[in-house]
C-alpha cells in the first residue's frame, strides 16, 4: 500500500478491516463496485423446479457448513428446499460428506464454478440467493443477485449490512446461526407476497452499486489519461468466483469509458501474467487486492520496475 498512487475501498468495513492490520488503509476513498455489466446467458439444464442458490466457493469464512446444518433443521420438521451451489469447492468434498452425513444431500445441486453469465441466469431463476458467510468484504454475489431482482438473505457482517438492508431489500440474520438461517429461508420459501416485495426493492437499490459509477471513481482517484491503456489486476485465486467476476466487470466497465483495457488475473503461485502484461507498457494499473496473505509478491513485483499501482481494497 506504501507504493500505491491511491487507495479505495468498496465498503466502509473492508477499509475498517485492513486498516487494524496495515494503517495506510484509512487513507483509502470509499469506491463501490456492484452490479453486473454483463446479461445472463441461457441457464443451464437440469435445475430444480425452484430452489435457492449459493454462489459461494467453499472456503471456512463463507459458512456453508452453517447453511447445510441449517437445511437439515428444515428438513427435520418437513421443510425440504432445494438448493443449489454455485462455485470452486476449496473443501475437497467436505461439504457434500457434511451433508450427506446429516441426510440433506439429496436437496444439493452442484453445479461448480460457471462463467459468469450463465451463472447470472442462475441467480435470476433462484427463489432467493442465500450468502452464510462468516467474513465478507463486501457481499458482490448479494448485489449481483439484487440487480436480477433476486432476494438475498446473508450473514450481517462485513460491508453487507452497507447494501442489504433488512426487510426492504432481504433479510439478515446473525452469522453462524443456523437456527436463525432456517426460520429466515422458510420465511422467504413460502412467502411469494414477500420475495416479491424484497425483489422489486432490491433491483432498484442495487442501481446505486453499479460498475460504470465505479469505474469513473477509479478513472478520478487513478488520475487516468483519457483513451490511456489501463492494466486490471486481480490479486485473487484465479478459481474464485467473485476475482473472476471482478475482472471481467471491471474490464467491461473501464472499456465503456474510452480506456483501453490489458486485464489479466494473478494467482499469486508463480504463473502470473504480470511480466507479460508488464512488457506491453500500460499507462497505469488498476489492482483489485483480495489476497492480503501474498500481497508481498505483486509488492516486489512492482518495486522492482518502479511501478505504483493504484490498489482497490476488496
Amino acid at each position: 500500500m506504501r507504493l500505491a498512487s491511491g487507495l479505495s475501498a468498496n465498503s466502509l468495513r473492508c477499509r475498517e478491516d485492513v486498516s487494524r492490520f496495515a494503517p495506510e488503509a484509512r487513507a483509502a476513498r470509499l469506491v463501490r463496485f456492484g452490479a453486473p455489466t454483463a446479461r445472463p446467458a441461457l441457464a443451464p439444464a437440469g435445475l430444480p423446479r425452484r430452489f435457492a442458490l449459493c454462489a459461494s466457493r467453499r472456503a471456512d469464512h463463507k459458512g456453508l457448513d452453517v447453511m447445510v446444518f441449517a437445511w437439515s433443521l428444515l428438513a427435520s420438521r418437513g421443510v425440504r428446499i432445494p438448493l443449489v451451489l454455485a462455485g470452486h469447492d476449496h473443501s475437497r468434498g467436505a461439504l457434500t460428506r457434511f451433508a450427506r452425513r446429516l441426510g440433506v444431500a439429496d436437496l444439493l445441486t452442484d453445479l461448480g464454478r460457471l462463467p459468469h453469465r450463465r451463472l447470472l441466469s442462475v441467480m435470476r431463476a433462484a427463489e432467493f440467493l442465500v450468502l452464510p458467510s462468516r467474513e465478507e468484504g463486501f457481499g458482490l454475489a448479494a448485489c449481483e443477485a439484487m440487480a436480477l431482482g433476486t432476494p438475498v438473505l446473508a450473514s450481517r457482517v462485513g460491508g453487507v449490512p452497507e447494501l442489504v438492508r433488512h426487510g426492504r431489500d432481504g433479510l439478515l440474520v446473525a452469522p453462524k446461526d443456523p437456527v436463525s438461517l432456517a426460520r429466515a429461508a422458510e420465511r422467504l420459501w413460502e412467502d411469494g407476497g414477500l420475495r416479491r416485495r424484497l425483489g422489486a426493492h432490491a433491483r432498484r437499490r442495487a442501481g446505486a452499486f453499479s460498475w460504470n459509477s465505479a469505474a469513473d471513481g477509479y478513472a478520478r482517484a487513478a488520475r487516468l489519461k483519457p483513451a490511456g491503456r489501463v492494466a486490471v489486476v486481480v490479486w485473487q485465486d484465479p478459481r474464485d468466483q467473485t476475482g473472476r467476476s471482478i475482472l471481467m466487470n471491471a474490464a467491461a466497465a473501464l472499456r465503456s469509458r474510452g480506456f483501453k483495457v490489458l486485464p489479466a488475473a494473478w494467482a499469486g503461485d508463480g504463473r502470473s501474467p504480470l511480466a507479460a502484461l508488464a512488457a506491453r507498457r500500460p499507462d497505469a494499473w488498476l489492482v483489485f487486492l483480495l489476497r492480503y496473505r501474498t500481497a508481498g509478491a505483486l509488492a516486489d513485483f512492482c518495486a522492482a520496475r518502479g511501478l505504483r499501482p493504484f490498489v482497490a481494497l476488496c
